[in-house]
């Protein structure tokens, strides 16, 4: 299975990130189950890898409509990403804006994502 290029890399995360942000979490799974056709992995980074499409729909529960995402930085080499993202976490008392470090790992039609959170593990 071909390995997206680093254009097609960047396109998916400005894709993905865009789409969870203004609540089309369909077309976002569309995206992601295109880029990745033979699996998604997702780890909270001090916690064990889990079945991702699991994880996206536990997000979408918990934040979705509720945390909309600023990419502030991507960095695609080869067949890797590492991102840095705001998610502006909608409260009661306004909203919290919280950091967070995220990298990708395209390979053979598969997709492992790491999210590094504050409080995280």
């Amino acid at each position: 299975m071909k390995t997206p290029s680093p254009q097609a890399i960047e396109e998916f995360l400005r894709a993905q990130y865009g789409l969870w942000s203004i609540g089309k979490y369909e077309e976002m799974l569309a995206e992601f189950r295109k880029i990745a056709p033979a699996g998604l992995t997702i780890e909270y980074v001090g916690r064990e890898p889990q079945d991702g499409w699991a994880a996206l729909d536990e997000m979408w529960r918990d934040y979705g409509n509720k945390c909309p995402t600023e990419l502030i930085a991507a960095i695609v080499n080869g067949n890797e990403a590492a991102t840095y993202v705001y998610n502006h976490l909608q409260t009661e008392d306004g909203v919290n804006t919280l950091p967070s470090l995220e990298t990708y790992l395209f390979e053979n039609g598969r997709l492992h994502v790491r999210y590094f959170h504050k409080g995280q593990g």
